[in-house]
């Protein structure tokens, strides 16, 4: 890994997204173990373990109790059009809706808001937000 004042963790992160981005780990294989890990880049299991953190928050990992970290698919997205009198906001699901939506750790949730106060919820890698024009 390199020199730098960049924390190791964090280093270490970066050059797991780099091999994740360029194909090295493919989609859907599972990551070397956290021993692996740590014997190839020479560091605590605890930098290995927060450098795993930041890539399951980011949504490339999946991490299961008792199993390997794996590569994510990128989920096919769908089109969300919003109109000009619905609001999005972007934030983080609680617990249930991260269970209603099959949402995996690390990654947002859009909330749509109509005028009338309803809302709908959307994984935020399931979906790509276009805007139209209102017409008058």
């Amino acid at each position: 890994m390199m020199n730098s004042y960049e924390p190791l963790y964090l280093q270490l992160a970066d050059l797991l997204r780099e091999r994740i981005v360029n194909g090295v780990y493919p989609v859907g294989s599972p990551l070397p173990s956290e021993q692996a890990l740590c014997n190839e880049h020479q560091q605590s299991r605890m930098t290995v373990r927060r450098a795993l953190a930041v890539l399951r928050d980011e949504g490339l990992i999946t991490k299961r109790r008792g199993a390997p970290s794996t590569i994510r698919p990128r989920a096919a997205r769908k089109v969300l059009s919003l109109h000009g009198d619905q609001r999005l906001i972007s934030r983080m699901p609680s617990r249930q809706e991260r269970v209603l939506l099959s949402i995996d750790p690390g990654v947002p949730v859009l909330e749509v808001r109509e005028i009338d106060g309803t809302k709908k919820l959307f994984a935020a890698d399931e979906v790509e937000v276009v805007t139209t024009a209102q017409t008058r």
